[in-house]
């Protein structure tokens, strides 16, 4: 990828007088880095030698192939430019098999035909062990490869179809264009790169609010499921790569073997890539960072817990992560802020309530502070909303209602009698 990209330039100068009384102008520019220039040629071959792909009979003969089959081309400077075609097969292939782009599987195989020659290895055993590994990897790239198919289907997409620019990537900071689907996706399109969305919900722009991961900072959007809806923040990064101390994946019902845990990732992503895995909950961890400055409480109802609908208002309301419950907060709500303190019991954030003018149901006071769970007093003015748990995939045996109720204290987690403070 070769980019010229410059910010506006801003010049600053200075001078200075020498002893000779000659003036001396010191000139600030502000550019931006560029990426590293295409191979030659010969960078190319020096790379293969010291990787140990091909001899020097079939070397030449590998560059010839790889032009004729629009995998690079050749431009100026006798340079090697990937061509899109090459870089989407080069995803697909790191994405199913990283072993079938990296040297080492090719530089193993020469290296065995370089050991017969010398009379160290039987050819016969060379050979039934080459197809063997060959054999194994063709079968798993043939049951995944329609993971292909949606790189395909994403990089050689008309424009109308790709749609419009939507949040931005947080490794290059260009804009991810929305695909549809299915299975509904983002795709960087200079970097061929395909970030698979949940399916079974709505995925709306938010506010140009970046992910708290460190090393992550993707603009962030909203996703929603259910009905009512309840909505999240969605990371299409933190997505595709989850950390195992975020907790439970979400859609995720399969068991970790920690000892095949790369091959589980891999797994994942395909499941993922090919949309398969429909979530009608929280697509995040709770101990997502983004999740856990949101949360207020647990979910007496759930293994989940209740975060401020990211909406921020009119109507005020909590939602469960993992459950369809809806804790409508009092009409009388005018904002409500998250506080970076916790309460000490159940370590969730507590909640700054603003009241409208002359409506607070609290002792005519405008401003309260509330560790919700803990808090009984305004637990006996909310409205909480069960909806229709024939959206869930999983079963909690419990059926739609609605009605007054205590938001929730926490399931063993907490379950103080104290108010509010104020």
């Amino acid at each position: 990828m070769e980019t010229n990209l410059k910010k506006e330039q801003r010049k600053t100068k200075k001078k200075r007088t020498s002893s000779g009384g000659k003036h001396a102008t010191l000139d600030i520019k502000e550019r931006m880095t560029t990426p590293p220039t295409y191979l030659t040629e010969s960078e190319l071959i020096s790379k293969m030698e010291h990787n140990g792909i091909g001899t020097d009979a079939s070397i030449s003969t590998h560059i010839e192939n790889i032009l004729k089959r629009n995998y690079v081309e050749l431009i100026s400077g006798r340079k090697l430019k990937p061509s899109r075609l090459g870089l989407v097969l080069a995803q697909g292939y790191h994405l199913i098999d990283d072993s079938l782009v990296l040297p080492r599987i090719r530089s193993d195989i020469e290296d065995q035909c370089v050991q017969i020659a010398k009379g160290l290895a039987d050819r016969d055993a060379v050979v039934k062990r080459a197809i063997e590994i060959f054999s194994s990897k063709f079968r798993n790239f043939c049951e995944n490869i329609n993971k292909m198919d949606v790189l395909f289907s994403s990089s050689f997409a008309q424009l109308q179809d790709v749609g419009k620019p939507f949040t931005r990537c947080g490794l290059t900071r260009r804009y991810l264009q929305f695909i549809t689907g299915p299975p509904p996706r983002l795709y960087n399109k200079t970097t061929e790169t395909v970030y698979p969305l949940p399916i079974g919900g709505e995925i709306k722009q938010w506010t140009g609010r970046n992910c708290p991961v460190e090393g992550c900072n993707f603009e962030l959007c909203l996703y929603s499921v259910g009905a009512p809806p309840r909505t999240f923040p969605l990371c299409p990064n933190c997505f595709n790569n989850p950390k195992a101390e975020w907790g439970p994946i979400p859609g995720d019902n399969t068991a970790v073997d920690t000892e095949d845990a790369e091959d589980e990732k891999k797994e994942r992503q395909m499941r993922t890539l090919a949309g398969k895995n429909m979530i009608r909950e929280c697509p995040h961890p709770d101990n997502h960072p983004l999740i856990a400055e949101m949360t207020v409480s647990p979910d007496p109802e759930s293994d989940g817990v209740l975060i401020l609908d990211p909406h921020l208002g009119p109507k005020w309301r909590l939602v469960s992560t993992r459950e369809p419950t809806i804790v409508h907060l009092p009409k009388s709500v005018e904002k409500v802020t998250i506080l970076d303190k916790k309460d000490e019991i159940i370590g969730c954030h507590m909640m700054s309530i603003e009241f409208k003018d002359g409506e607070s149901p609290i002792d005519g006071k405008s401003k309260y502070t509330s560790s919700f769970a803990n808090d009984e007093m305004l637990q006996g003015l909310v409205r909480v909303h069960h909806g229709d748990d024939k959206l869930k995939l999983s079963s909690h045996g419990r059926g739609g209602r609605s009605g007054r109720g205590r938001g929730g204290r926490g399931r063993g987690r907490g379950r103080g009698r104290g108010r509010g403070h104020r």
